[in-house]
């Protein structure tokens, strides 16, 4: 069996409601062992339920270097650990980069300072309270603790964040920037959540029980799952003990509904397909689905339809069970943890049951369910994960006796649209020239959007959105946005309206803006994209972090295109507290006066006149230069802004003394400037101004370069 992004599971980590560990937990979860009860992490009082599958005696640490933790990053600890641990690797010996998969982060930490600073403009200052907050904490704070890696990135797709980080790390792995990479996913219990889907009814006052006629809803949990992957052949020749591999990755998107999925089930079945076509599977070879499961009354009938529809008669014979009826629903960790479930299955032998499935749904009956502990000999697994936005996305597992070697086939990627939104208004292709000059007069971007479409966006959405058309997006595969703190204004509004009015009183309709994928999620159903659609954080690097991740799916096969790139809408809690603070961290002396605005550029597979040459990441510049190629003649450096910073990783390069331009003028100043200086620099190739360039962030710990060139 061969196939991009083939990835042997060589360690396991798990944090949730029933353990702390794979011993603790696996043995608890196959005798279905509810992990739900009463919430104590925070009050519930006025909420649906007040049941919650908490992980209990969870300690977060503080270190004595300063760094604040929040309990999102105190269970990724304690997972990665356990999994780098049964790898057996350090990584200050081998090459290991790391992916995390989240969505709140620390929010639970600072919902408190987030409300009174809504309510009290003087309470908006920079504090070290706040460095948990950011989507990125958590990979930072692994990077400290158990690091260092060769690189990290941090994705967001919803409740298909920790799947999707198993799709990244695989395509590092095809591409060979890693030895191993530590992939999963982690989301603690916070009271924006909680009370979001309490708002929108999704929550079933009692346990959950998915597949069940009774089902009224899902519960939600908490936790944190880490899998080591690496290449078949170098797990085998260092005496790394694997039982089962990631083979194939499914990811389509519904562009349907930012939260209710579409009933036929289409997308995801596709989904499905993908992840068994990119493994060289067939239908009839899968013995085991971990269902997405969520207990809500469309989700389980839709997944119901999805499975049938992209097995057809072999369904029968596929067992199918859902394990958040024991672990609750753990939004970002849940494809983590249960990627992790149905790996062990395979080694076991073993398949844990739907608890509380008493009396099956009709609309569900086409499913062979597990409702008891069921012994069963299966050689391939799928593992279904579904986000916010219909992000879905399908794993397929198999026993490490299918496994053959990893097959590399790494295709050129090229540019073919340019897009921004910004005070300069919305520009297209060559018009993207402009963003190397002066402002002028501010431009109102949003114009042209139909606002029948978009009554429910946020600015941010509207931006993302505005800058895809403007790039041709509705030729586009999916989107991966940069983003580095989502909507903190947005997240601080909400959380006082909960304190001051209760949890009954929550706006059901601004939750889903809050989740940091919602841009790229509305933009999807906006412009109909049906491929990946996620956010990727990475700080003031976000944009770049982005456009290195679409650019490396569509290398490896996972896409044949998307648009990618960054976005950034306004923030009074950004510009006061958030950026100085994190400036200050990244080594970035600049005034935090703060623009908004969203530049993408459309990438492919197809043969284009402008190619992306390279693209490399680092934890400096002087290692991310060494591994671009030289540049040719008549080249050009474009940055967010020409500094010292720039010219110090410069010094010494092939690059060295490549004119520099910078769209700081042009674009403002925000932490998504790398995606303008990107689209800038495709511009000026592609209106043959010159033959090659580099883009260039180099902020502490976190650099990114990226080359593109005029195709030969």
């Amino acid at each position: 069996m061969g196939g991009v992004g083939v990835g042997a599971l060589t360690g396991f980590g798990v944090v949730c409601a029933v353990g702390r560990s794979v011993a603790e937990a696996w043995p608890r979860i196959l005798a279905g062992e509810r992990g739900i009860g009463p919430l104590t992490v925070f009050d519930g009082t006025g909420q649906r339920t007040s049941l919650a599958a908490e992980v209990k005696g969870l300690v977060v640490p503080s270190p004595v270097d300063g760094s604040v933790w929040s309990r999102s990053d105190a269970m990724a600890f304690e997972a990665a650990r356990e999994a780098l641990a049964m790898a057996g690797l350090d990584p200050r010996r081998v090459r290991v980069g790391l992916v995390v998969g989240g969505t709140t982060s620390g929010m639970l930490e600072t919902e408190e300072l987030l409300a009174r600073m809504h309510a009290d403009p003087t309470a908006r200052q920079p504090t070290p309270d706040m460095i948990a907050h950011p989507l990125s904490a958590t990979a930072d704070r692994l990077a400290v603790a158990l690091g260092p890696f060769t690189r990290a990135r941090t994705v967001c797709s919803a409740c298909s964040s920790g799947a999707n980080a198993f799709a990244i790390g695989l395509s590092w792995l095809a591409l060979g920037e890693v030895d191993a990479v530590l992939v999963g996913g982690t989301d603690g219990l916070c009271r924006l959540t909680f009370t979001g889907f309490n708002a929108l009814a999704a929550i079933d006052p009692d346990p959950c029980r998915p597949f069940d006629v009774r089902r009224r809803g899902l519960s939600i949990g908490e936790g944190a799952g880490f899998c080591v992957l690496e290449r078949p052949a170098a797990a085998r020749a260092r005496g790394a003990r694997f039982e089962a591999a990631v083979v194939g990755v499914g990811v389509t998107s519904e562009a349907h509904h930012i939260t209710n999925p579409a009933e036929d089930g289409a997308m995801p079945a596709e989904a499905v397909r993908r992840a068994l076509a990119s493994a060289g599977l067939r239908a009839e070879q899968v013995g085991y689905v971990n269902a997405h499961g969520t207990a809500t009354p469309l989700n389980d009938a839709m997944e119901t339809r999805a499975l049938v529809t992209a097995l057809g008669p072999h369904v029968e014979r596929a067992w199918v069970s859902s394990t958040k009826a024991v672990t609750g629903h753990t939004l970002a960790a849940a494809g983590a943890l249960e990627a992790i479930f149905t790996a062990l299955a395979l080694r076991d032998g073993e398949l844990p049951p739907t608890v509380g499935l008493e009396q099956v749904d009709p609309k569900c009956a086409a499913l062979r369910h597990v409702v008891t502990r069921q012994r069963a000999d299966v050689d391939v697994a799928l593992s279904d994960s579904f986000g916010f936005g219909g992000v879905d996305t399908v794993l397929a597992l198999a026993r490490a006796d299918r496994v053959d070697a990893l097959a590399v086939s790494r295709r050129s990627v090229y540019v073919s649209g340019l897009g921004s939104a910004s005070r300069l208004g919305a520009l297209s292709g060559l018009e993207n020239l402009a963003l190397l000059g002066e402002a002028g007069a501010p431009v109102d971007p949003l114009s042209g959007l139909d606002p029948a479409k978009s009554r429910r966006f946020d600015r941010h959405a509207r931006l993302a959105t505005v800058a895809l058309a403007a790039a041709g997006a509705v030729r586009a595969d999916g989107a991966f946005l940069g983003t580095a703190y989502g909507d903190p204004d947005g997240s601080a509004a909400f959380l006082a309206r909960v304190f001051e009015k209760g949890p009954r009183l929550a706006p059901p309709a601004d939750f889903p803006n809050l989740v940091p994928s919602s841009p790229a999620g509305h933009a999807s159903i906006y412009l109909g994209l049906q491929g990946p659609v996620m956010a990727v954080a990475d700080l003031s690097a976000s944009g770049e972090a982005a456009l290195a991740t679409a650019w490396e799916w569509i290398a490896m096969g996972l896409t044949d295109s998307a648009c990618a790139g960054s976005v950034e809408g306004p923030s009074v809690i950004a510009e006061t507290c958030l950026a100085p603070q994190f400036r200050a961290l990244e080594g970035i002396v600049r005034p935090s006066e703060r623009s908004d605005g969203a530049a993408v550029a459309r990438l492919t597979s197809e043969r284009s006149e402008v190619e992306v040459l390279a693209v490399a990441q680092g934890v400096d510049g002087a290692a991310v230069l060494a591994a671009l190629p030289p540049p040719r003649e008549c080249a050009s450096i474009v940055v967010a802004e020409d500094d010292a910073e720039i010219a110090a990783a410069l010094a010494g390069s092939a690059w060295a003394a490549v004119p520099r331009v910078d769209v700081l003028r042009a674009a403002g100043r925000h932490e998504g400037v790398g995606g303008f200086a990107f689209v800038a620099a495709c511009a000026r190739v592609l209106a043959g101004e010159v033959e090659c360039a580099l883009v260039l962030g180099v902020p502490r710990g976190r650099a990114y370069g990226l080359v593109v060139s005029r195709a030969r």
